[in-house]
């Protein structure tokens, strides 16, 4: 049986834990470090704005205690107007930080994505029958873009915070050390509260980011299959399925934003607790006397309190964001971490083949099921060897296996009498070329699309290649011809078109073995007569493994195996197998007998 009809989906359980926050934070580190001498400049402009923002603060107390209270106009605008020149010099510095992060943040972002879908490029088959696209998609796109929102704001106010935080608490240590004490208690309460809630926080989210998995799964399905959805009448019960899943979502959603929710109002009662405790104990300490603290004093340390908790606070405040980005960062790092495929060590490179193709013994299994037992085939070069059967025979899956897109059980697959999963796949993979029952055709010119199958062909070679897949008629009655550029699939073109095009792309690539994939399955019977007489042509001097619904298309094949639930039950030519009077023979009548 074919491998992606038997692999079931949604097997794949993401986890629901932050298992290592500290590996995660150290991943991402990893890639800041390539900025180090724009983040040692955010440092130094950030120990400026601080140390601005602490001397003007201490002015403006000086200007409470000398000039206001002694009606000193003329000096208290002089002073004014410095401070605003300190404080317009801070704004600027400020701005220039934040756009250094702010490009730190989008290169460390673009180098990530790129690391992501390198690997995604280079994982096995079986990554991909396991995993659904729309988790994959959104680890590339919203789990990415929840990594660069974190750089851009959380770390911003993490890296800024840190020096704000020491730099007013030495000030205010320095100003008041009683004040001081009264300030870190409420500092303290809030940092164990926080550090409570973000570990009910961390699944949340990591949960969140499953459901959006799910969600976006989902509308990939729903998106590329609208057709079919509506043939089928199929839209309310796709509609409930989304419901639940979106409300699914949305749960989780609220879960996770509800408890990072409560740590913001929790922050601005310990803050106002400590402004009413720090203005009682000061005033108290002038009504009674005391000359180490004053008016000015009192309004000073307010105002380096809340430099001191605001970044703090705004760092909880943001905790949803960490959280959700250290969540992202995980599922990302994840997929970079899997194994992509690898040659052995000793792989040969191979730049030509005879064509001599040999399956000796082979036998599949997805974990405890067999999907291939016992398979055995020869073809010599020049050969066309038919593979026929039910659907989900296993037909498909043999092929795969000729390119080495799934690790054997048992047997081995032969090229020349040298094992395929001992030669690099990118020579084996020029060496054979596949046309597959599903079209596919990327958003760039016919040319290209065609040019694809080898990059170097020249436009004549494109358009010989078009006219012997009997794509060029068509082709040159669009507007702009071969440079028409296709979107969503060639979705204009109609399945026969687009199929042509495939093969026009297989022809150019001149492989000594080829694979045709059911290819005139969603042709019509005129253009299948046009396309046949061309792959007649094609396959001359060539191996060639035709996969076949309609059995008019094999009949002159050298030799034809007939598939049934991964065995070899039947095999022959077409006038041998009709002989035996087995399911070969049913297969046949069922076809072309009233």
């Amino acid at each position: 049986m074919d491998m992606h009809k038997r692999v079931p989906r949604n097997i794949h359980r993401e986890k629901v834990v932050l298992t290592d926050w500290r590996h995660t934070v150290g991943r991402v580190w990893h890639y800041l470090a390539a900025y180090r001498w724009r983040l040692g400049i955010v440092f130094l402009l950030t120990i400026v704005t601080t140390a601005v923002t602490i001397a003007g603060n201490r002015i403006n107390g000086i200007v409470v205690d000398r000039y206001i209270s002694h009606n000193k106009l003329h000096l208290l605008l002089v002073v004014c107007a410095v401070l605003a020149v300190m404080y317009i010099i801070a704004s600027i510095l400020t701005y220039f930080q934040n756009a250094i992060i702010i490009k730190v943040a989008q290169a460390t972002s673009a180098k990530i994505r790129q690391a992501v879908f390198t690997n995604l490029q280079r994982l096995p088959m079986r990554y991909f029958d396991t995993h659904d696209n729309g988790d994959v998609m959104s680890r590339l796109t919203n789990d990415v873009d929840n990594i660069n929102t974190a750089l851009m704001q959380t770390f911003v106010q993490l890296f800024t915070g840190i020096i704000s935080v020491i730099g007013m608490g030495l000030a205010m240590l320095i100003l008041s050390p009683l004040l001081t004490v009264i300030a870190l208690l409420s500092t303290v309460a809030t940092y164990f509260f926080s550090k409570a809630i973000a570990k009910l926080t961390q699944k949340a989210f990591m949960t969140q980011q499953q459901a959006l998995g799910s969600l976006n799964t989902q509308i990939e399905e729903s998106v590329s299959n609208k057709q079919l959805v509506q043939l089928f009448d199929h839209t309310a019960a796709t509609m409930q399925t989304f419901g639940q899943t979106n409300a699914q979502y949305t749960r989780a959603a609220f879960r996770a934003q509800a408890l990072s929710s409560i740590i913001g109002p929790f922050n601005n009662m310990t803050n106002n607790l400590a402004y009413v405790l720090i203005t009682a104990a000061g005033a108290l300490s002038i009504l009674t006397g005391g000359h180490a603290i004053t008016v000015g004093i009192i309004f000073t340390f307010l105002i380096y309190l809340r430099n001191f908790t605001g970044p703090i606070n705004n760092v909880l405040d943001l905790i949803n964001t960490l959280q959700l980005s250290l969540a992202s960062a995980e599922r990302v790092f994840e997929l970079i971490d899997e194994s992509p495929e690898q040659d052995l060590p000793t792989a040969q490179p191979v730049a030509q083949t005879t064509g001599h193709v040999a399956f000796e013994h082979v036998s599949l299994a997805y974990e405890t099921r067999p999907i291939l037992t016992d398979i055995n085939l020869v073809a010599n070069p020049g050969e066309v060897v038919a593979l026929v059967g039910p659907t989900g025979a296993g037909k498909t899956t043999i092929m795969n296996l000729l390119t080495n897109l799934y690790p054997l059980k048992a047997g081995r697959v032969l090229l020349d009498g040298q094992d395929v999963t001992t030669l690099r796949r990118q020579d084996l993979r020029r060496l054979v070329t596949v046309v597959q029952q599903e079209s596919f055709l990327f958003t760039m010119s016919i040319r290209e699309n065609i040019r694809l199958g080898r990059p170097t062909a020249t436009d004549a070679e494109v358009e010989q290649a078009a006219k012997q897949a009997h794509a060029a008629t068509f082709i040159e009655q669009l507007p702009a011809g071969y440079e028409t550029v296709l979107s969503e699939n060639a979705h204009r073109l109609s399945q026969g078109q687009r199929q042509l095009l495939s093969i026009a792309r297989a022809f150019i690539t001149g492989a000594p073995v080829l694979v045709l994939d059911e290819a005139t399955a969603s042709i019509d019977s005129q253009t299948e007569a046009d396309v046949q007489a061309a792959m007649t042509a094609l396959m001359q001097n060539k191996t060639s493994f035709v996969i076949a619904h309609r059995l008019s298309t094999i009949q002159s094949a050298d030799q034809i195996l007939v598939i049934k639930a991964g065995h070899v039950i039947e095999r022959g030519t077409h006038q041998s197998l009709l002989a035996q009077h087995g399911f070969y023979a049913q297969l046949y009548a069922s076809q072309f007998d009233d």
